[in-house]
Formats: C-alpha cells, structure tokens, sequence
C-alpha cells in the first residue's frame, strides 16, 4: 500500500513537471509559460530529549536538496517547491551525534533517535548515513515499502528495552521537547535505559536493521546427537617437536672384573721442551753496518685550527652604533654602503637575530644563509669586518620584494 502511494505521488510531481516544461500539445501560437512546482510546507522538531538548536538540517530528496537553520526549540520548517518526495533528513547535534529521517508526505516529520531507528530498519542497513548520502528513487521505493513493517520492529524493540512506544507516531507526532511532553519522555527514557544498560543508540540501529527486536527467549532443548560421521581421511605428518630436555645421570654402576694385562701400548708423544738457560755474556760490538735506504715520506698532518682574523688597514670601524631607518623604496636584500650614523631604509649588516614571524618577507629571500634556526629566527649578514673606515654597510630590510625577471 505504501508502495502505490509513494509512486502515486511520484506521478503526480513528474506530471507537473512535465507540465512546467511546455508537455502541452496544443498548437496555439503563443509560447508556453513555465508553471511552478505546487509548494507544500514540510516541519518538525529536532531533538534528543533537549532541542537540538541552530543547527543546520539538509533535506535530500529523490529530486532535489535543501538545508534550513533548526530554532532554538529544535524546531524547523521548509517549502516543497523544487522537491519532489520522498527525502530523507540529516541533522547533527551539538555532541557530534548524526540522526536521520523519513519524509513521505508533506506535514509534520521530527528528526530524533528514535526517527534514527526507523530508518536503519526501513533502508535495513544500521549505516543509514550511507543511505543519506546514496538516496534515490530506487533505494526510496524500497524504503517506503519497508517502512510501515520498520515502524513495528521499532517499537517491538523499544518495548524489550523497557520503553513503551506503542501510542507514539514515531515520524510524524508534533511534540515540543519539554518534561511532560509524551514523545519527548519517551526520548528522555531511552537515553536512560540505554546508560542503564551499557548500550547505545548504534547497537539498537543494529539489531533493527537486522530484524532482532524481541527479547531473547529461553534456550531450547539439546538436540539428539547426530550419526558418528565417516572417519577422515589421515592428515599429514606434523613437525617434528623440539628434543627434550636431557634426563638426571643415573646412579654408577657396580665396579667389573679386572680385564686381562693388555699388550703394551706405543711409545708416547716427545715431553715438552725445558726451560731456556741463563743468558750468556754480552759479545763485543761488531762492526756498523752501511744506511739503509730513506724510508717513504710519511702522510700530511691534519690541518690546525684557523687562526683568529687579522685586521687589514683601512676597514672596520670602532665598536661604532647606527640606528635603524625606517621606510625606503629600497629593494629588499639589497645591501650598500653609507656614511650617515642611521641606516636609513634598513638597518646594519651586523650580523643580528632577526625574528621569523616579524620578518617574513625578509627571511624568504635571506633564508639561513648567514645564520639562525630557519624555525623561529635567522641573522642578517655581517659586513663590519669589511665596511671601509667611515662607512657602514645597510641592508635594506623594508621595502620593495624584488620579482625575478
């Protein structure tokens, strides 16, 4: 029944759009006028026992797809125009929580855990997030088939967990999410009994889209025991186990007859050699020898450590300071030689600390070449060693990024 309704509605929402597409026949001269899609408002309430506020609720259907603000009740209205029903509702809650429904008809249809159940048991996949995102006319037509048998099993299954839900229109009841209100007690209900019990909302998802919604009932009977089977065939030889450990030494056997004298035996190995005598006196000192050849030139030592600067006449300058310049059309990077106590457009090329985050242009041209650890900081180039006695080399430091050419 639900099957012929969802396609009877489906028919008609085509013919309208056939209709709004110029579908007449007639051979009038005039152009056709598109007609709009007949708009119906479609609302509920999206909660979990409190509202779930200001979120944002997608409407996704088998033509075409909206997304509206819940209110700060949870609740939430759209227009039809531009859809065509069936569609399945998306929100997420401020915990991070996803839960989905099922609109057939235009009217009231909320969107809570318990609207969560009947869609995994409607699309029979506890993932009905993948039944979100591949909704379509086919998976539509099954859902709406399934979905007044969905509605009972998710009541069968609320009932075993303790929550009666028999009175309740699961998709379509207009409630507010307050104490007192019948629906919403039953959400705050199965939140409890679902804490009670060490379960969640996924496992309940589970067992609907499988079909397990009754309670367990008591184990059945053992049945008799089946005929002994043929005997199988031999399995391979297994490895070979590891040797054992070796056993305790037994006790000594009793001593045994003396045996006869046997023939005499080879004769045996030399002795070692004694120890070397005193050493004798010291003979006289013969004659010296002629020099032997010049050995080969041995290999070059390491090189020493390098020496400190020296001073070359006429560069450097006393411990002399220059304040920075500020602004310039300087190039950046570039550096040149001054004679004022303020490097204007830049500062001194001494070799300071510069920091990463103040200077970022600066270090993506300088890099770490003349210092730095290329995370946080990096140095400017020291030149005072060869700034010319009077003069100062500045680098420019604010001012144009150079383009390659």
């Amino acid at each position: 029944m639900k099957q012929r309704q969802w396609a009877a509605a489906l028919s008609i929402a085509t013919a309208v759009l056939l209709a709004s597409c110029g579908g007449d026949d007639s051979t009038g001269t005039s152009a056709s006028t598109p007609t709009a899609l007949p708009a119906a408002t479609i609302s509920g309430t999206a909660a979990t026992g409190a509202p779930i506020t200001n979120a944002a609720l997608t409407i996704k259907c088998v033509s075409g797809q909206a997304t509206v603000t819940t209110g700060t009740d949870g609740s939430w209205s759209a227009t039809t125009a531009n859809l065509a029903l069936p569609c399945v509702l998306r929100v997420t809650t401020a915990s991070g929580e996803v839960l989905h429904s099922y609109i057939e008809t235009a009217g009231t249809t909320n969107v809570t855990p318990i609207t969560e159940l009947v869609v995994a048991a409607a699309s029979g996949n506890a993932d009905t997030e993948a039944f979100f995102t591949s909704f379509s006319t086919v998976s539509a037509a099954a859902a709406s088939d399934k979905l007044a048998l969905a509605i009972t099993q998710v009541k069968q299954r609320l009932a075993s967990l303790g929550v009666d839900a028999d009175s309740l229109n699961l998709l379509n009841q207009k409630f507010n999410p307050r104490n007192g209100d019948k629906y919403d007690d039953r959400l705050e209900e199965i939140a409890a009994k679902l804490k009670q019990a060490n379960s969640t909302l996924a496992a309940l998802s589970s067992d609907v889209a499988q079909g397990k919604v009754g309670p367990v009932g008591p184990t059945g009977a053992t049945g008799a025991t089946g005929a002994t089977g043929a005997t199988g065939a031999t399995g391979a030889n297994g490895v070979d186990g590891s040797p054992g450990a070796t056993g305790p030494q037994g006790p000594t056997g009793a001593t045994g007859a003396t045996g006869a004298t046997g023939a005499n035996g080879a004769n045996g190995a030399t002795g070692a050699t004694g120890a070397t005598g005193p050493t004798g006196a010291t003979g006289p000192t013969g004659a010296t020898g002629s020099n032997g050849a010049t050995g080969a030139t041995g290999s070059t030592g390491a090189t020493g450590a390098t020496g400190p600067a020296g001073t070359i006449p006429g560069l450097g300058n006393p411990d002399t300071t220059v304040g920075d310049g500020t602004g310039g059309d300087c190039t950046m990077a570039t550096v040149w030689l001054s004679a004022t106590s303020f490097a204007a457009g830049g500062m001194r090329a001494d070799g300071r600390v510069m920091s990463i985050q103040s200077n970022q242009a600066l270090f993506a041209l300088l890099g770490t070449k003349f210092g730095g650890d290329g995370v946080t900081n990096f140095r400017l180039p020291d030149l005072r060693a060869l700034e010319p006695t009077g003069l100062y080399y500045v680098i420019c430091t604010q001012g144009i990024f150079p383009s390659r050419p």
